[in-house]
């Protein structure tokens, strides 16, 4: 497989009422070129949304990129879509967006894949390594602030 190089990840776990909850983690360089990990969660309507930001280092991002690459991670992406669908209710899924270079030539690639298609027994165990490797990179916390 050809070398990557993030330039962002986004994953929202599984949730789901009508109460208005929200949850989501991204990855990606702030304005000065620094990695970063925002986290934005609301738990109802009515309360405010949490955004907490927090510092992520280069060489965690490094292994980050080697554990995509290593464990096959993009390949996610190929598996079938399932007919299960679930009302009230807001799935889990991952967007990575990153480059590839080949033959000098770098060329800004997508993929995303969620709870609707068919996993098998190991892509589960896949999943939870992702999730937990993806927390893992989290740093010192730089701020947290509250938006109505």
């Amino acid at each position: 497989m050809k070398e990557i190089k993030l330039n962002r990840v986004s994953y929202s776990p599984g949730y789901g009422d009508m109460l208005g909850g929200y949850h989501e983690s991204t990855l990606k360089k702030d304005k000065e070129g620094n990695w970063i990990c925002v986290c934005i969660d609301r738990e109802t309507h009515a309360m405010p949304k949490v955004i907490t930001t927090y510092a992520v280092s280069a060489e965690a991002v490094a292994r980050f990129e080697e554990f995509i690459k290593s464990k096959k991670v993009l390949s996610l992406e190929k598996r079938l879509k399932s007919n299960m669908f679930m009302t009230d209710y807001s799935p889990w899924s991952w967007s990575i967006d990153y480059d590839t270079v080949s033959f000098g030539k770098t060329k800004r690639e997508y993929c995303s894949f969620g709870e609707y298609k068919i996993y098998v027994g190991h892509d589960y165990k896949l999943l939870n390594e992702l999730e937990e490797s993806f927390y893992a990179l989290r740093g010192e916390k730089i701020s947290e602030t509250t938006e109505d």
